[in-house]
């Protein structure tokens, strides 16, 4: 699913706020794979979590967005 500028930076903020992972280990991984900053927010709340998506993340762990 593409999303918006303005949604790529919500997802950015909440996998910084939410101790997922830093700035710099986002910026670190898109480095090194030279994916989209979309694809690379995915792979790291998968990898780190078991969600595939923010929505997933907040249901399953009683947080309400």
């Amino acid at each position: 699913m593409i999303k918006t500028e303005r949604e790529i930076e919500v997802f950015f903020d909440f996998i910084v706020s939410y101790g997922i992972a830093t700035e710099e280990e986002i910026d670190l991984v898109k480095g090194i794979t030279g994916d989209s900053y979309e694809e690379v927010l995915n792979s790291i709340l998968y990898y780190r979590t078991g969600y595939r998506s923010m929505k997933q993340y907040f249901e399953s762990e009683g947080i309400e967005e």
